[in-house]
């Protein structure tokens, strides 16, 4: 009856109440149908002075001017099928491209490529003749000395050369999914990076650095095959490396008097190629809310067979029979892992790992008969294939003690073994404890200690084979027994909406308590303020302040006995900086600038019984401003203003001042520390054209 009573009223309303327009109706839970967003940034800097450092990693380095150019689209049609291109610093030589196209759910296809400047050193200068090439001659007229201060010919024959490297990458990257369950993926990079760094070369007592040619290739594949089910996971993957140095060795001319026949001229191996491979098998299974796994499996193997060099170039010496055309190198890898988050009621969670890291050095022991500064013929060494195995354990349980707050603890111990090393086991345990509570609502308090140990299993004894052989109380710093306390505090505080405060302090001491020769102490302290204003909807300003204090104590000896001297160093680093952003500061227009400043210095102090002069303090100085606008002309296009100075100072008294001839035994490339005061402004222009 109800029923049939409004259906006679709608059919007596239909010709009175005017039919919906649905024209104009839009769903705003439903995905859009087509997406497009695009722009492009096209404009012109401009650089005020030079500067290797102001410029690395950058392409900043020189002087006048650059252009700028950006662009950004993104697309997605109806089918699910995208479109992604981004470019960065096109007129840089920090130049990024990205490309990748797919159809979400099944499958996506990339391209990348990356190209980054490094600057090594500035002010450099060589006699050397050849640089960029595996071959440095001396001048057709060099006189050669026994000291650099009787080289009549190096001043004359210096010139500058920028140390630089520079890295090209490449990358193709394509994955695949099917049915919700199977996902494969393959991503492949090579990178090349040519250029010229320094290094040291000697004959004996006499040494000079050398502007070395740098020629490496490295490609890496990883590929990875995952299915899925509602409560479980299932990964195989595959990764490959291959390195090829393709100057693997440098030969140079001996700028001092030779101290034998044949001695003039020197050869120096660079790193040799290697490959390295690796199958890994992971997963992870939830049973139920009660409990998580997870795990891991690696087996890998490492190979290094490149042919050796000849023991020596100088035809004096005559040749030197190895017991092997190569090294034959190869260390075996297994890693893996399993780990277990159990969680009894909502209130407590606890997780249980265990993990094991093996490297099998496998490389065969040979007796081999060095040469020293093709010169002279040592007394034959045997190799050390080091190898290691580490394995541990590790528990950490997470407590809701009440409202707003959480206990946790946890405890791990490690062993690790060790061959060819001073201390063939050692172990080490960690345990610590955190609070974590929120006092108020405005309020939350974090407070977290703890310590480590570790101790030898196995003693500490000299390796007799070394040359020269090692004082019997030295203890090195990687393999010492030491007590580390640490300490961490932190605050999180917010007075108002508009705005946060957060303090924190971080304490750590490390005690070699059982070394007399070596690192004895260590102690590091930090402490940071953070504030974030936000008073207006358009504006935001932010400030911090960090200190940090790095002290250590070590102990020596010159005669080979007991200590008799020791060596304090205290490092102190001081930032702070604050910045604003004000949006709409008139229509249209959004303003913000950006002022940090660093300064750290180093302290060497000294204690023994001979008087000597301190050490210069190591000192560096960074101070940065940077403004910007952008101001949003029309829908489409919008002007960018940026502008930015940098000043950088620094003394470091292992290079300052000391020019190619300054000490007698090494001739130097005089290359000082940086110094500069740059100046980097920029206009660009932004179209938005989808």
């Amino acid at each position: 009856m109800v029923a049939m009573s409004l259906g006679s009223q709608d059919s007596r309303a239909q010709g009175y109440w005017p039919a919906a327009d649905t024209d104009e109706w839009a769903c705003r839970l439903c995905p859009e149908q087509s997406q497009r967003d695009g722009r492009v940034t096209a404009g012109v800097g401009h650089v005020s002075d030079s500067s290797a450092k102001f410029g690395d990693y950058t392409g900043l380095d020189e002087s006048g001017p650059y252009w700028l150019g950006e662009l950004d689209v993104r697309t997605r049609n109806g089918e699910g099928s995208y479109t992604e291109a981004q470019v960065d610093n096109l007129g840089l030589d920090s130049r990024q491209v990205r490309l990748l196209y797919g159809e979400q759910g099944r499958y996506d296809i990339g391209f990348e490529y990356q190209q980054i400047p490094h600057f090594v050193a500035e002010q450099a200068q060589t006699p050397f003749l050849g640089v960029g090439t595996q071959v440095l001659t001396l001048p057709a007229n060099w006189e050669r000395a026994s000291t650099t201060r009787g080289m009549s010919q190096l001043d004359p024959s210096l010139k500058r050369f920028s140390p630089t490297l520079e890295r090209e990458t490449y990358g193709l990257n394509a994955g695949a999914r099917r049915n919700d369950r199977w996902d494969y993926s393959v991503d492949f990079r090579r990178t090349e990076q040519q250029g010229t760094k320094l290094q040291g070369a000697s004959f004996l007592n006499t040494a000079v650095v050398l502007p070395v040619t740098v020629d490496r290739v490295t490609e890496r594949m990883d590929a990875r095959l995952s299915y899925r089910e509602d409560r479980w996971y299932l990964q195989a993957a595959y990764y490959g490396s291959q390195f090829d140095n393709n100057a693997d060795s440098v030969i140079w001319d001996n700028p001092f008097n030779s101290l034998a026949e044949g001695g003039d001229r020197g050869r120096m191996a660079q790193e040799p190629g290697n490959e390295f491979h690796q199958l890994t098998l992971s997963g992870r299974w939830q049973p139920g809310r009660l409990l998580q796994t997870s795990g891991r499996l690696a087996v890998g193997r490492l190979r290094q067979d490149e042919s050796f060099l000849p023991a020596t170039i100088n035809p004096r010496v005559g040749a030197i029979n190895q017991p092997a055309l190569s090294l034959d190198g190869r260390v075996d890898t297994l890693n893996g892992q399993v780990r277990a988050l159990i969680q009894p009621w909502s209130a407590l969670s606890v997780v249980a790992e265990l993990y094991y890291d093996d490297r099998d050095n496998r490389t065969p022991r040979s007796e081999f008969t060095p040469v020293r500064s093709d010169l002279v013929v040592a007394p034959t060494q045997f190799n050390r294939p080091y190898s290691f195995e580490r394995a541990g354990s590790k528990l950490r349980a997470d407590l809701k003690a009440g409202s707003g707050t959480t206990v946790s603890a946890g405890l791990s111990r490690e062993t690790m073994e060790r061959s060819f090393q001073e201390t063939e086991k050692t172990s080490t345990t960690d345990y610590w404890g955190e609070v974590r509570t929120a006092v108020t609502q405005t309020l939350d308090v974090r407070l977290k200690g703890g310590q480590e140990r570790r101790r030898f299993v196995e003693h500490y004894r000299p390796l007799e084979d070394l040359v020269p052989g090692e004082n019997p109380l030295l203890r090195r710093y990687h393999l010492g027994e030491r007590d580390r306390d640490q300490v961490r505090a932190s605050v999180d505080y917010l007075p108002r909406d508009w705005m946060t405060l957060s303090v924190s302090l971080d304490y750590a001491k490390d005690d070699y308590f059982n070394t007399r020769i070596g690192l004895t102490e260590a102690r590091e302290l930090s402490h940071s303020l953070d504030i974030s204003v936000r008073p207006k909807e358009n504006l935001s300003i932010y400030a911090f302040a960090t200190r940090q204090r790095i002290d250590s104590d070590q102990a020596g000896s010159d005669n080979f006995s007991t200590p008799d001297w020791t060596g304090h160093q205290r490092d102190r680093v001081d930032t702070f900086g604050v910045g604003i952003e004000r949006e709409a500061l008139l229509d249209g227009l959004d303003v913000g600038l950006d002022y940090s400043h660093s300064f750290g210095r180093g302290e060497i102090e000294m204690e023994s019984r001979a008087s000597a002069a301190p050490f210069p303090d190591l000192k560096t100085n960074l101070s940065r401003v940077e403004l910007f606008a952008r101001y949003q002309l029309s829908d489409q296009i919008s002007l960018g203003l940026n502008y930015g100075y940098e000043r950088y100072r620094s003394d470091d008294f292992f290079i300052d001042q000391v020019t190619p001839d300054t000490v007698a035994n090494l001739l130097s490339t005089g290359h000082q520390s940086p110094r500069y005061s740059v100046q980097v402004g920029s206009v660009s222009v932004t179209y938005q054209f989808w």
